[in-house]
C-alpha cells in the first residue's frame, strides 16, 4: 500500500474561509465614481453590454482599463480603489466576497491588479446559479465558481501567505478579540496589552509576522463590519455608527468615505440596500 497524504491541506481548509457578502443579478444600474474601494473582493460577470466602450473598469494603481463587454469576467481585489463607469444599458452578475487565510486577512488584500477574461460559459453559469430556486444549491454553485476562479488568480507569493498563516497562531487571542469585540474604540495599545507587550514592540512584530500594521488591520476589520451591517436593507447609518461605537454618525461617515471613497449612503444605494432618492 502506498498513500501520499497531503498533511498541510486540512489545516489550510480550516482557516481558509470563503465568505459571500453579496450576490445579485443587476439588470439596470448606473454609477460613475472616479475611484472607490470596498472591503470585499468584487466579481462582475457581464451578460449584456451597451454595444460601446462607454462602460469601463479603471485601475489607476496599475494603469489598467477594461471595457465591460458581454461574456467578460472582471475581478476587483478588496481595498483597491477603482473607477467604474456603468450605464443602465449593461447587465451583469455581481458577487462580493472575502477569502480569508485567517480572520481579517484576505488572500487578495494586498493585490494591486484587477483581472479580466472572456468566459461566456462562466457568465452563464453564474447567472444560472443565482436563478436556481434552491438557495442552498445556488450557494454551493456560486462557491464552486468563486473557488475555481480564485485558484487561477491567487497571488503568486504563496510562500509569504504560508508564513503569515503560521505566524497567525501566535496572535489567535488578539484576532479573536477583534473579530468578536473590535470596534471604533479599540486601540493598538489595547491589543498590545493582551499580548503583554509594549505598543511599539507589538506593532513591529505584528507587522513583521502578518504583513500589515495593527492600525491598518483594525481599520480594515472595522470597515468590513460596517459594510456587512450597511448591506442589510433599511439599516440606518446612525445605527451602524452607534453599534460600532463611533462618537457620532458624522465621524463614522468620514471614516467610511476616507477608506472607500464613497459615503455610507452612496454605498447602500450602490448595493440596493437603500432606494435612490426620489
Amino acid at each position: 500500500m502506498q498513500i501520499d497524504r497531503k498533511e498541510k491541506l486540512p489545516p489550510l481548509q480550516a482557516l481558509n474561509q470563503l465568505r459571500l457578502a453579496y450576490a445579485a443579478i443587476v439588470h439596470a444600474y448606473e454609477c460613475h465614481p472616479s475611484a472607490s474601494a470596498m472591503s470585499v473582493n468584487r466579481l462582475l460577470l457581464v451578460f449584456r453590454d451597451a454595444g460601446t466602450d462607454a462602460c469601463t473598469l479603471r485601475n489607476p494603481a496599475a494603469g489598467q482599463e477594461f471595457p465591460l463587454r458581454a461574456g467578460g469576467l472582471y475581478f476587483i481585489p478588496c481595498n483597491l480603489p477603482v473607477g467604474l463607469d456603468i450605464t443602465p444599458d449593461i447587465a451583469f452578475v455581481s458577487l462580493q466576497f472575502n477569502l480569508d487565510l485567517f480572520y481579517g486577512f484576505d488572500l487578495f488584500g494586498s493585490s494591486q491588479t484587477c483581472e479580466s477574461r472572456q468566459a461566456p460559459e462562466r457568465v452563464s453559469e453564474a447567472k444560472a446559479a443565482l436563478e436556481d430556486p434552491d438557495e442552498l444549491r445556488a450557494l454551493c454553485r456560486v462557491n464552486a465558481l468563486l473557488f475555481d476562479l480564485c485558484a487561477a488568480w491567487l497571488p503568486p507569493r504563496t510562500a509569504d501567505l504560508q508564513r503569515h498563516l503560521a505566524a497567525s497562531r501566535h496572535y489567535t487571542a488578539v484576532l479573536d478579540f477583534v473579530r468578536r469585540q473590535g470596534d471604533a474604540t479599540t486601540t493598538v495599545e489595547e491589543l498590545a496589552s493582551r499580548m503583554d507587550q509594549r505598543p511599539d514592540v507589538f506593532s513591529r512584530t505584528f507587522t513583521r509576522d502578518l504583513g500589515v500594521t495593527p492600525k491598518d488591520f483594525l481599520s480594515n476589520t472595522l470597515l468590513r463590519k460596517a459594510s456587512k451591517m450597511l448591506l442589510v436593507p433599511g439599516t440606518p447609518i446612525r445605527e451602524v455608527a452607534r453599534d460600532l461605537r463611533f462618537s457620532s454618525e458624522y465621524y463614522f461617515s468620514r471614516f467610511f468615505k476616507k477608506h472607500t471613497g464613497q459615503s455610507p449612503k452612496a454605498f447602500q444605494q450602490a448595493t440596493g440596500s437603500r432606494p435612490p432618492a426620489a
